[in-house]
C-alpha cells in the first residue's frame, strides 16, 4: 500500500537564505585568513611561536628520556621497550646516555617485539 508524501514548505530550504548564511561563512574565513597571516608576520609572534616550539620540544624530549625505566605493564607482563603494545620475543642492545659512564654512554638491553 503507497502512501502519498507531501512537501511541507518549511522543509525545503529557502534559496536565499541559505545564500546568505553562505555569504557570511566566506567573509568570516577571509577575515579569519587575513587575521592570521597579519597575526603570523608580526615578529614578536613569532618569537614567541618559536620559544613555545622549543620549550614543547625539550619538554618532550624530557618525558621520553625519562619515560625509559619500566618495560613491563602494572600487571608485570613484559611488554615492547620501543612500541610498548606487544609481547617482546628478544632483547635488543641499545646505547644510553649516561653521565656517570667513562664514555658518556652505557649498553642496556630492551625488550624488542620484532614488529615496531
Amino acid at each position: 500500500m503507497y502512501r502519498a508524501v507531501s512537501v511541507v514548505a518549511s522543509s525545503i530550504p529557502n534559496a536565499g537564505a541559505d545564500r546568505a548564511r553562505r555569504a557570511w561563512f566566506a567573509e568570516r574565513r577571509r577575515y579569519n585568513r587575513l587575521y592570521m597571516r597579519a597575526w603570523r608576520a608580526n615578529p614578536a609572534n613569532i618569537a614567541a611561536e618559536r620559544r613555545n616550539r622549543e620549550r614543547w620540544h625539550y619538554e618532550r624530549k624530557l618525558r621520553e628520556a625519562l619515560h625509559h625505566e619500566l618495560h613491563a605493564t602494572k600487571r608485570a607482563a613484559s611488554i615492547c621497550g620501543f612500541c610498548r603494545k606487544h609481547p617482546p620475543v628478544m632483547k635488543v642492545w641499545r646505547l644510553e646516555i649516561c653521565d656517570l659512564a667513562p664514555r658518556g654512554y652505557v649498553e642496556v638491553r630492551v625488550p624488542y617485539c620484532g614488529e615496531c
